[in-house]
This record gives structure tokens, sequence and C-alpha cells, in this order.
């Protein structure tokens, strides 16, 4: 398997691949992408489309979309 590169551009914000284990079928890996505010301070996610505070761990959740090059291919818009 070729090496992956995951590019961030912004300075409070950064992401790795994580590999997945035990591997899924079709989902070895997923990318980790961390924001952080320059302060540290909280964000606040009132009104936040893609938060959900009962999922206190990793799930499908349609309310966070993915795109490949520019076509939805997962999730629901807000």
């Amino acid at each position: 398997m070729a090496n992956q590169n995951l590019w961030c551009d912004g300075s409070n914000l950064n992401g790795m691949f994580v590999p997945v284990g035990p591997a899924w079928t079709e989902a070895d890996f997923y990318s980790e992408i961390r924001f952080a505010k320059s302060d540290w301070s909280n964000y606040n996610e009132t009104g936040d489309y893609s938060f959900d505070p009962t999922k206190i761990s990793f799930t499908d959740w349609n309310h966070v979309t993915l795109y490949r090059n520019g076509v939805l291919v997962w999730g629901t818009e807000p």
C-alpha cells in the first residue's frame, strides 16, 4: 500500500490517519481532523448541525457529510 498524506492548511488545524482495529470490510484507516481555537477555549456547539451530545463513541451519523471530487457521497447536508 502506498503512503498516505493528509494536508491541513491552518495553524490551528491538524490531522492524521488512524488504523481501524480490528479492520472493517473495505476500511482499515480513518482520517482524524482536529480543530483548536488560538485561546484554547471551548466551542459553543449550540445550533451546530453535526453535533449530537448523545453520541459519545464512534458511530454512523448522517449529519456529517463526505464529498469526493466535489460530489456528496455520504451524509445529509443541512
